[in-house]
């Protein structure tokens, strides 16, 4: 998905995500909930949702699906459960790793 990849992009840009040339899962998943807001609006939640990135979980695993086909470059460390807790869409920001 083009909005997964331009997520990574934009997160790559930003020194303060950047880790020798790395960006976590946190910064993907900070990114990825700041663009679904700037570009959806109200209705980022449920789009997000509706592309079964409702949670970091889910997301993890699809950048990872991504690494398997070949679209995008892991580094060897990184791993689906890097993602896990960072954020879920069905509960409260409250409970998420991911703090504002």
């Amino acid at each position: 998905m083009e909005f997964v990849r331009h997520t990574i992009r934009v997160a790559m840009k930003d020194p303060a995500l950047r880790q020798a040339g790395h960006v976590t899962a946190e910064g993907v998943c900070r990114v990825l909930l700041e663009l679904a807001v700037d570009h959806f609006a109200e209705s980022g939640r449920e789009e997000l949702i509706a592309w079964e990135f409702g949670s970091s979980r889910q997301l993890g695993e699809f950048i990872h699906q991504l690494a398997e086909q070949g679209s995008i470059e892991l580094s060897a460390a990184d791993r689906p459960e890097h993602f896990d807790g960072w954020y879920d869409l069905e509960q409260s920001p409250e409970t998420w790793k991911l703090q504002w």
